[in-house]
């Protein structure tokens, strides 16, 4: 199975006290999404605000993204991320038996494996799901790195097709793309501002909070690849810039909230550790979007 073209990682929209999860809002949202082109959802990751979820909000968030999915003939990958191997699998299969593609497995943080904990951890995931798994290397936020053996020993399982890469290190996705077969693997740029880059090199597309609050424009930026038009490819992915600067100014997913409450399509709640962005913010968030001409 290849995951390829634009994947948005969905924000979880809360009512005004954010107490509990607006499922009218999201399924809105995620039909404006598809509306836009795009090509698959990942419910519950980082931008889904997923460690702060329940099961029971998890779970309707997952069906409901692949009910819209179903309908539209796009694909789910469920985030199911955790520092304990045992809790993951037990997301996997919610994930699985409500209709997900993939599973997206964050590596475990906080506890911070050895790169041999980390094969362990994958194997005995990939050996028991019943849907594929897709990596996710974010090691800004996990402090958790993976080396290039770990990936090549990692890929070999037929089970896990792909990986959501957002180190954020050019040389890490040269010896990527020296040491893996991007072609057998779906390599899903994480770093909304590599997207061309990641394309370029041989990626088969991304997995994006900032297309959350610009679909049409990632939607773009894929086609212009898939065209081979890589001088306008970069020209936009310049010109998306300013924007994900802002989604990342501060915590992601604050910034996207902000941005989506600017363009009327949810209030602008987020769960504690998490609060909104700071005026400053807002501003670059405001001017950004009116920049692209969104607001």
């Amino acid at each position: 199975m290849i995951f390829k073209g634009v994947f948005v990682a969905t924000v979880t929209p809360f009512h005004s006290t954010a107490e509990e999860v607006d499922f009218k809002a999201y399924r809105k949202h995620l039909s404006w999404l598809s509306e836009n082109g795009v090509h698959g959802f990942v419910p519950c990751g980082t931008t889904g605000e997923g460690p702060c979820l329940t099961e029971a909000e998890r779970n309707q968030l997952i069906e409901l993204s692949c009910e819209e999915a179903k309908n539209k003939n796009l694909k789910v990958i469920a985030g199911c991320g955790s520092n304990s191997t045992v809790n993951a699998l037990k997301m996997i299969h919610e994930a699985t038996k409500l209709g997900a593609d993939a599973a997206l497995v964050v590596t475990p943080y906080y506890n911070k494996p050895t790169q041999e904990g980390l094969i362990a951890h994958y194997q005995f995931l990939a050996d028991r799901s019943q849907i594929p798994l897709v990596l996710y290397h974010v090691p800004g936020r996990t402090q958790v790195t993976f080396q290039i053996s770990t990936l090549q020993t990692l890929f070999k399982h037929p089970n896990i097709i792909g990986i959501k890469e957002a180190s954020g290190q050019h040389s890490f996705w040269m010896a990527m793309v020296q040491s893996l077969d991007w072609k057998a693997k779906s390599i899903l740029a994480g770093d909304d501002d590599a997207f061309a880059l990641i394309r370029q090199l041989g990626g088969q597309g991304i997995i994006s909070a900032t297309a959350n609050v610009a679909p049409q424009l990632f939607v773009k930026l894929f086609e212009l690849t898939e065209a081979g038009n890589w001088a306008e490819a970069f020209k936009l992915q310049k010109k998306l810039l300013p924007l994900v600067n802002s989604m990342f100014a501060e915590t992601n997913p604050s910034p996207a909230k902000e941005a989506l409450h600017l363009l009327h399509r949810m209030e602008n709640r987020v769960r504690l550790p998490l609060v909104t962005v700071q005026p400053k913010t807002q501003q670059q968030i405001s001017g950004a979007l009116k920049e692209l001409g969104l607001l």
